[in-house]
């Protein structure tokens, strides 16, 4: 019975501390920490570069880029001929001379074509080729998701790694017309273990990039619920192993 008791102990302690399975969320899944980073007011320095119109601005085109909210453009796929390091700032407060086309998704030629703010994080491939935005945490984050859209047809990619290089889950989604994009949210939970992302697809943007890290994961109702059910059934096969053998008859 000590074992029994021991074992139940162990099973509690375990299930509580496990962390919760990976899954696609939603932005209902993020609390009051999570930050946004929005791309907005970039400061110019000796780290970006204003290319093809003056409301494109391309940061980290020496070295890597943090953005206000903490989170650092890495090493995006360069883009030959076009891009410096592959991901560009689409400021539409800067200036409207430069549009962006994704045919049947619609065309960007003002703010009211960003789904939040003025400007958004994009990248594209000048051939047929996948475009790539590497972004990263100072401390890995429990979950991460942005909202995308990009060249009709076209799929939008989202991998999630850990600090040491592992890919823990992959989730997609369809591009989709402009004024969809605010409804068009990719991202996941991966507690504690998300040190770096990558978006990819041949021609996209993002924006409103929100992640969050808990200092405290609660376990859902539901896992609690069945803890309790099955620690109230040890306890009953316990305390029959205590009663004197004519009581068990």
């Amino acid at each position: 019975m000590h074992r029994l008791r021991v074992f139940a102990g162990l099973l509690l302690a375990g299930a509580l501390a496990a962390p919760a399975a990976a899954i696609p969320i939603a932005p209902a899944a993020f609390g009051a920490a999570a930050l946004v980073e929005s791309f907005e007011a970039i400061p110019l320095g000796a780290n970006i570069r204003i290319g093809m119109g003056t409301s494109l601005l391309e940061p980290g085109t020496t070295s890597a880029w943090t953005f206000a909210s903490g989170v650092v453009l890495t090493s995006p796929v360069p883009n030959p001929g076009v891009l410096s390091r592959g991901a560009f700032v689409h400021d539409l407060a800067r200036a409207t001379d430069v549009t962006n086309n994704w045919g049947a998704t619609g065309v960007i030629n003002d703010p009211t074509d960003v789904p939040f703010g003025d400007a958004y994080l994009g990248a594209f491939h000048p051939s047929t080729g996948t475009a790539s935005i590497e972004l990263s945490f100072a401390t890995p984050v429990d979950r991460v998701g942005a909202y995308v859209s990009g060249v009709a047809g076209s799929t939008i990619t989202l991998r999630v790694y850990d600090a040491g290089g592992a890919l823990l889950e992959t989730v997609s989604a369809g591009a989709v017309p402009l004024a969809s994009w605010s409804g068009n949210f990719l991202g996941v939970q991966q507690p504690g273990r998300i040190a770096r992302i990558v978006f990819t697809a041949p021609d996209f943007g993002l924006d409103a990039l929100t992640f969050e890290d808990s200092p405290l994961l609660v376990p859902e109702a539901s896992t609690i619920h069945a803890l309790a059910l099955g620690l109230v059934g040890l306890w009953g096969l316990a305390t029959l192993g205590r009663r004197p053998a004519a009581a068990r008859y």
